[in-house]
C-alpha cells in the first residue's frame, strides 16, 4: 500500500473520530429561534 494512501486514510479516520468525539461531548447545538432574534432587534 502506498504511503500517501495510508496517510490520507489515517487523516480521514482521525478527522471522523474527532467529529464523533465532539458531537458526543458537546452535542449538536439547537437552531436559534428567529422570532426571539427579531424581538431583540426591535427593542
Amino acid at each position: 500500500m502506498p504511503i500517501w494512501l495510508e496517510t490520507t486514510a489515517l487523516m480521514l479516520a482521525a478527522y471522523g473520530f474527532g467529529l464523533a468525539i465532539g458531537w458526543t461531548i458537546w452535542g449538536r447545538a439547537p437552531a436559534p429561534d428567529t422570532e426571539d432574534m427579531q424581538e431583540k432587534d426591535t427593542l
